[in-house]
């Protein structure tokens, strides 16, 4: 016969081993997370120029060092020139998968500025420019906002 003191003390190993199994569960997707490197795959590119604004494009490349397969999100890219945030990207809440020890491609990432936003944010992009033709891509700087596994993270400096 069981009696009450060996069910309150099952009941509290039980409780012990769920909570140590979550907490291990959780260093290890962070863990996870902070290995994860997410770098620009290639030079951005100016993908349109009309009359509304500039339209670039970006591709990221995804490593994943780690043994675990990853979901990764990037909801948001930010592009800066010297410092100051020109333009971001829509929402996109698209994920995408990583297998263990390899890389992936996130492509075709579009990041629109309008030539308001462009002149009043950055006034010296449009003399650098004329100056310095694609050269300003130089003075290009790029974060991102991710979200690996479900876990927030923000990536400085692609």
């Amino acid at each position: 016969m069981v009696n009450k003191p060996h069910i309150i003390g099952i009941g509290i190993a039980a409780v012990a081993a769920a909570a140590g199994f979550l907490f291990f569960k959780g260093t290890n997707l962070k863990e996870t997370a902070d290995n994860i490197r997410v770098s620009l795959a290639s030079l951005p590119k100016i993908h349109k120029i009309d009359l509304t604004g500039l339209k670039v494009s970006v591709d990221l490349r995804v490593d994943n060092p780690g043994k675990e397969r990853i979901t990764i999100k990037i909801p948001s890219v930010r592009l800066s020139y010297r410092g100051a945030l020109v333009a971001s990207t829509a929402v996109n809440n698209k994920t995408y998968t990583i297998e263990p020890t390899s890389t992936g491609q996130i492509s075709g990432i579009m990041i629109e500025a309008s030539y308001f936003s462009l002149l009043t944010t950055t006034p010296g992009i449009v003399s650098d420019f004329m100056a310095q033709g694609a050269n300003i891509i130089d003075n290009l700087g790029f974060d991102a906002i991710a979200e690996v596994n479900g876990l927030p993270i923000k990536i400085q400096k692609l």
